[in-house]
C-alpha cells in the first residue's frame, strides 16, 4: 500500500510534476531522437538534484534528474526499480496491482520509500513455483506449454524471442490465450513458424511457400531424384551483399548441359532457374521476379533453355505493383497491409483499405509506427492503381513538419496544423504544392469558403505554397459575400455576377477598368454573366453598376437572348454575333451605347469606319450609312464611311 502523504507534502508533489512535466516538453530533440518521457527505470549519471524544498526531506527533481541509483518519480527522487517491482498500480501489467509500496513526495521530511512488488489477485500464480507438472506461470495463470511453443522468451534460446503469444492475463474474461513460437526478432525468421499459414523460411527471410516447380531447395521439389536449379538464398542482413535477392528456382533432374547453381557460370553471370547463364542484372532490372525483391515483379524479361538456340533472351524491368489488403485480405508472408498516411484526411472516417510493403526491421511506414510526438517522414508507398517504377521505401521517426514547410500528408504536420496544397484545398493525398498551416475555426478563420458557414466566404486569404516565391500565409475571415472573382467567392447560395462591359468597350484602359464581380443572389430564368447563357447568346439587359460608381439604376439580372445580326439593335458589347460590333448610331462612337445602337462589321482602323472613334485622332467619320435601332422606315444594312482628317 501507498502510505497516506499530508496535504502540504501532496501540494509540494503536484508542483514537482507539473515542473517536471514543463521542463520535459521544453526540451528540443534531434531528428533522430525516439527517447520516451522519463519512467521508472531510468539510470540518471547526472549531478544530484538540487533539493530546493528541504534540505532532510526526499530529493526533489524539477528537471527530472536524480542521483545515480535513484529515479524521478512523480517529481520525487525514488530508488530505480527492477523488473517486478513499483511504487504504485500504474507500473504494474495488466491485472496486477502494487504491493506493500510506500511512495514519498517531494520534499517529504521522516518519509523511506520502500519498493513494492506487481502481483496479481487471488487465485492467481506469481511465479513458476505456483503451478505444477512442468507449467509456467503466465500473466498470473499456469499454462502448458505445447512442443515447440513459448509462453515467455526465457522458453527460447539465445538471441532467439517468443512471437506471436495471444495473452490473456488473470482475471480477464472474454480472451483465448495461444501459446507462441521462439523466432528471430525483427524481419528475419528462424523457421516457418514465424512465417504464418502459406509462409516458408528461406535464407531467414519469410515468403510464400513455392507452388508448382518453383523451389527455394532440393526438399522442395515433389518428384523423388529432382533437384532445385538456379535458386539464390540471400542470407536476412546481408542483402547488400549479395549478388541478387533470395530468389526462386526451378525442379528439375540433375545433370545435363544446362547450368545448376551460379558456379557454372562465368564471371558476372547468374544461373536462372537452372535454364541458362545470362548477365547479371543492374538494379532495377530483372530476368525472374526475385531478382527485384520483396513486393517487385519483372516485366517484360525472356528467359530461354540453354539449349534453345532460336531463343533470344530478353531482360525485363522491375515494377511496384499495388495489392491492396484489409482485415480480410491478408498480404502474403514476408509483406505487411498499411494504410499509408496520405490517405487520411481530417474530419473524414480512418481509411481500412491498404497496400501490401515488405516487413523491415528499420524505419516506418507511417505514423502509427513512431511514437506520439513523432511523425513517420520520407515514406515512399505506391498508390498508383497502374503500379511504379520506384519500389516501396520505409521512412523515418522525426519530429512533426513545422509551419509553412511543405508537407506530404496530414499526420506530418505539428499539432493545431493540417496539409494544404497552395490553392487552399484539402485533399488525400496532398499535391506538390502543400504546406503545413494552422488549422481554421470554423466559421470564423478559414482558408476557403468551405471552412464557413452556408452563406458566408471567405476573404483575405493567401497561401504560399510549397517552395513558393512569397514569404508569408495568411488566414482569411469569413464574412458575408460582396466582391469577388469567381463563383467559389460567394459561397453555395449566390453567384459571381460579372458584366465585361468595360473590358469589351474599345475605349477602355486598365485603370478604368475593374473587372472583379459583386456577389449577387440566384435568381431562377435569370443571368447575371453572359457565360451563362451559353454559346451564340447573352445576357440581356444585364445592369450590374461598376464598384465606386453612381448609377441611376439598381443592379439587375438580365435574360439569355441570341445575339444580333449585322443591323440589328443591340443593348451590350457582347451582343452582337461574331464579327460583329455594337455601336451607337446617334453620338457616332462605340465606345458608349444607348437605344440607337446596332451591330456594324469590323472596320480596317483608319481607313474605313461606322462611328468617329474608328478613326485616328484628328479625324472623323463621313459618308458612313447605318439605320439606328427602332426605325421601322431605315431598311438598308450597314455601310462603311472613310475617315476624313480635321474636325466634324
Amino acid at each position: 500500500m501507498t502510505r497516506p502523504a499530508s496535504g502540504a507534502a501532496r501540494a509540494a508533489a503536484l508542483l514537482a510534476a507539473t515542473l517536471v512535466f514543463v521542463a520535459c516538453g521544453s526540451e528540443t530533440s534531434s531528428e533522430t531522437d525516439t527517447r520516451t518521457p522519463d519512467t521508472v527505470g531510468r539510470t540518471d549519471t547526472s549531478a544530484p538534484a538540487d533539493a530546493d524544498a528541504s534540505a532532510t526531506g526526499t530529493l526533489c527533481c524539477p528537471l527530472g534528474t536524480c542521483p545515480v541509483g535513484n529515479a524521478c518519480v512523480q517529481g520525487a527522487c525514488l530508488p530505480q526499480l527492477a523488473s517486478g517491482q513499483c511504487y504504485f498500480d500504474g507500473q504494474c501489467g495488466t491485472g496486477q496491482t502494487c504491493v506493500g509500496a510506500t511512495a514519498c513526495a517531494c520534499g517529504e521530511e521522516g518519509c523511506t520509500p520502500v519498493k513494492g512488488t506487481c502481483s496479481y489477485g487471488a487465485g492467481c500464480c506469481q511465479s513458476d513455483g505456483d503451478c505444477g507438472g512442468g507449467e509456467v506461470c503466465h500473466e498470473g495463470v499456469c499454462r502448458a506449454t505445447p512442443s515447440g511453443a513459448c509462453w515467455r522468451d526465457d522458453q527460447c534460446g539465445a538471441g532467439l524471442a517468443c512471437e506471436a503469444v495471444t495473452s490473456c492475463p488473470c482475471g480477464v474474461s472474454g480472451c483465448t490465450a495461444a501459446a507462441g513460437h521462439c523466432g528471430v526478432p525483427g524481419v528475419c525468421c528462424a523457421g516457418d513458424a514465424e512465417c504464418g499459414v502459406g509462409g516458408v523460411c528461406r535464407g531467414g527471410r519469410c515468403f510464400a511457400e513455392p507452388s508448382g516447380s518453383a523451389c527455394f531447395g532440393d526438399d522442395d521439389c515433389a518428384t523423388a531424384g529432382d533437384v532445385c536449379r538456379g535458386e539464390s538464398l540471400c542470407t536476412c542482413g546481408a542483402d547488400a551483399s549479395c549478388v541478387v535477392p533470395t530468389t526462386a528456382g526451378r525442379c528439375g533432374a540433375p545433370g545435363g548441359t544446362c547450368c545448376q547453381e551460379n558456379s557454372d557460370c562465368k564471371a558476372g553471370e547468374l544461373c536462372v532457374e537452372g535454364q541458362g547463364c545470362v548477365t547479371k542484372p543492374p538494379t532495377g532490372r530483372c530476368w525472374v521476379d526475385g531478382h527485384c525483391g520483396a513486393g517487385r515483379v519483372c516485366e517484360g524479361a525472356t528467359l530461354c533453355d540453354c539449349e534453345d538456340d532460336t531463343c533470344e533472351a530478353q531482360m525485363g524491368t522491375c515494377r511496384t505493383p499495388v495489392v491492396q489488403c484489409n482485415n480480410s485480405t491478408p498480404c502474403d508472408p514476408g509483406m505487411r497491409c498499411v494504410v499509408p498516411d496520405t490517405t487520411v484526411c481530417p474530419g473524414g472516417d480512418a481509411p481500412t483499405d491498404g497496400v501490401c510493403v515488405p516487413e523491415v526491421d528499420g524505419g516506418c511506414w507511417h505514423s502509427a509506427d513512431c511514437v506520439p510526438y513523432l511523425r513517420c517522414i520520407g515514406e515512399n508507398i505506391c498508390t498508383d492503381p497502374g503500379g511504379c517504377a520506384e519500389p516501396n521505401n520505409a521512412g523515418q521517426c522525426r519530429a512533426p513538419i513545422l509551419l509553412k514547410d511543405c508537407c506530404k500528408s496530414h499526420d506530418e504536420c505539428v499539432d493545431g496544423a493540417e496539409c494544404r496544397n497552395q490553392n487552399t484545398s484539402l485533399t488525400c493525398p496532398p499535391d506538390e504544392s502543400a504546406i503545413c498551416v494552422p488549422k481554421p475555426i470554423y466559421g470564423e478563420s478559414c482558408w476557403n469558403f468551405h471552412d464557413c458557414p452556408d452563406g458566408y466566404v471567405c476573404n483575405r486569404s493567401w497561401m504560399c505554397g510549397c517552395n513558393g516565391k512569397c514569404r508569408w500565409n495568411n488566414q482569411g475571415v469569413c464574412e458575408r459575400p460582396r466582391y469577388c472573382q469567381a463563383n467559389t467567392d460567394c459561397g453555395t447560395d449566390d453567384i459571381c455576377a460579372r458584366d465585361p462591359e468595360c473590358i469589351a468597350s474599345p475605349c477602355s484602359t486598365q485603370s478604368t477598368c475593374n473587372p472583379g464581380g459583386q456577389c449577387q443572389p440566384k435568381v431562377e430564368g435569370r443571368c447575371w454573366t453572359h457565360g451563362e447563357c451559353g454559346e451564340g447568346n447573352y445576357c440581356e439587359d444585364l445592369r450590374i453598376c461598376p464598384e465606386g460608381r453612381e448609377c441611376p439604376y439598381p443592379d439587375a439580372p438580365g435574360e439569355c437572348a441570341p445575339k444580333a445580326d449585322l443591323g440589328g439593335c443591340c443593348t451590350s458589347y457582347l451582343g452582337c454575333q461574331s464579327g460583329l460590333r455594337c455601336v451607337s448610331v446617334a453620338a457616332k462612337t462605340g465606345c458608349n451605347l444607348d437605344v440607337t445602337s446596332v451591330c456594324v462589321p469590323a472596320i480596317t482602323l483608319g481607313v474605313d469606319c461606322y462611328a468617329d472613334d474608328d478613326c485616328s485622332a484628328g479625324a472623323h467619320c463621313e459618308g458612313a450609312v447605318v439605320c439606328p435601332c427602332g426605325i421601322d422606315t431605315c431598311t438598308s444594312p450597314p455601310q462603311a464611311g472613310q475617315c476624313v482628317a480635321g474636325p466634324r
